[in-house]
């Protein structure tokens, strides 16, 4: 109790603030440090000029929006209109990462009372914002486990994929539908995996146990981006009467073989 109050604690005082990133030694480690800096910078012009200037500034013309009730909304214009109204908000980094080229990167993290996740491109030296899911959650009550870190160094090379990423999201629904919710998720979770659910769902095992007796999901992706070792899918899903949309970003792995290192949803 003492180490989670500890954390909820630093979580709190932290949301004014990124995590410090490690001393910028070489290019994937730079191009992740401006990454978090975008972040920021987008999180505190929030605070200032409101939630609608402040994406203005940072969608890309074909960017995507996923929220809670509304599923995906595709388009800058779009996004921005569901956007019009939206009480100014604010959040606390979990992890970020690029790709191997630096020209895709990732953020996630905590926000008051929901999860964030943000996919950037690299254009013209600055990144922009391409994808953009806020969901509801419930406050953490467990703490991230030792191994979870916000940033990994800079990593070696990886062989060329062995797919696409949108076919192996396709092969991970088609393992879903013959094998389980919970068989799926396992194998094709990455070690070090995050799951967006009531609360952060940290590591493969912790996610195989999120499925223990789950609900059968039906699945297919709808838009895929990737650059060399990271990529996403946005696609629709089914749950019972349940019907939204998710997001799913992937890291290749040593083998040639995609493996998802964050996954979340939205009802529609």
């Amino acid at each position: 109790m003492v180490r989670l109050a500890l954390f909820l604690c630093a979580v709190a005082c932290s949301a004014a603030r990124p995590p410090s990133t490690p001393a910028c030694a070489g290019p994937i480690s730079c191009a992740r440090e401006q990454l978090v800096e975008a972040d920021d910078g987008l999180r505190r012009a929030i605070q200032k000029r409101g939630v609608t200037e402040a994406f203005a500034g940072v969608l890309m013309e074909e960017a995507k929006l996923l929220g809670e009730g509304r599923g995906l909304v595709s388009g800058k214009q779009g996004a921005l209109d569901a956007l019009q109204g939206v009480e100014p908000f604010t959040w606390t980094l979990a992890r970020a990462d690029v790709s191997l080229d630096a020209g895709l990167g990732y953020s996630f993290g905590w926000l008051p009372n929901g999860h964030y996740v943000a996919i950037w491109r690299r254009q013209g030296g600055d990144w922009k914002l391409a994808v953009f899911l806020r969901k509801p959650a419930a406050p953490q009550d467990l703490t991230p486990p030792a191994w979870f870190v916000p940033f990994r160094g800079e990593p070696g090379a990886v062989p060329p994929a062995a797919q696409t990423v949108a076919a192996a999201d396709t092969a991970f629904a088609a393992l879903a539908k013959r094998s389980g919710t919970q068989s799926a998720f396992t194998t094709y979770a990455a070690q070090d995996a995050v799951q967006l659910s009531r609360t952060m769902i940290f590591g493969r095992e912790a996610i195989g146990h999120l499925f223990d007796d789950g609900p059968a999901i039906d699945w297919a992706p709808l838009v895929e981006d990737a650059a060399q070792d990271l990529g996403y899918t946005i696609g629709a899903f089914t749950a019972g009467a349940v019907r939204g949309n998710y997001l799913t970003i992937w890291r290749l792995q040593p083998d040639g073989e995609w493996r998802y290192v964050l996954d979340g949803g939205v009802r529609a």
